[in-house]
């Protein structure tokens, strides 16, 4: 009975790793995407990817016949996204001169890339969420009330608040 039960342990974490690796292989570039825009640092992107797959393996070992979709992965980021955010905001980190000093190149396509992100830094976490899911990674609003937990008519609002904002922050006075 012993053997059988090991089997049997065995047979569900070789089910998970396969799953898992689908998953890594279809997700992994889009969601580390998604989460560089969502905490706009790359390397902290990347750890709450690892993080969001890891969490994705823990189930899929716990209950190999559970469906993960890609909906679910993007709602165990986002909460993660938003966890860390809040942690980053409790204890705020003082960039160190060399950081700020970093050379880097300013032409027109990268000064506007980086009045995106300022305009982007500036919305809030939900709006945020809501801008990053419908325009950015391509879910309907309805794709992304799922995923947030909220109606799509609040989606579709948020959205709409957040482009206004970010309208009235990269408007260039006259």
């Amino acid at each position: 009975m012993i053997g059988q039960v090991q089997v049997l342990g065995l047979d569900r974490t070789l089910d998970a790793q396969y799953r898992i690796e689908r998953l890594v292989l279809e997700h992994q570039s889009r969601l580390a995407r998604y989460l560089r825009r969502f905490v706009g640092d790359r390397d902290v992107a990347l750890d709450l990817t690892q993080e969001v797959f890891l969490s994705a393996y823990r189930v899929l070992c716990a209950d190999p016949a559970r469906p993960l979709t890609a909906g679910w992965l993007y709602k165990v980021a986002t909460n993660r996204a938003i966890s860390y955010l809040r942690r980053r905001k409790r204890s705020p980190e003082v960039a160190t001169p060399i950081e700020a000093a970093a050379p880097f190149r300013l032409d027109e396509r990268s000064a506007i890339s980086l009045d995106v992100q300022s305009a982007l830094a500036g919305l809030g976490r939900e709006q945020l969420a809501c801008v990053l899911l419908t325009m950015y990674a391509g879910y309907s609003s309805q794709e992304a009330a799922a995923i947030l937990s909220i109606s799509p008519e609040a989606v579709r609002q948020r959205v709409c608040r957040a482009v206004r904002s970010m309208r009235r922050t990269l408007e260039v006075p006259a």
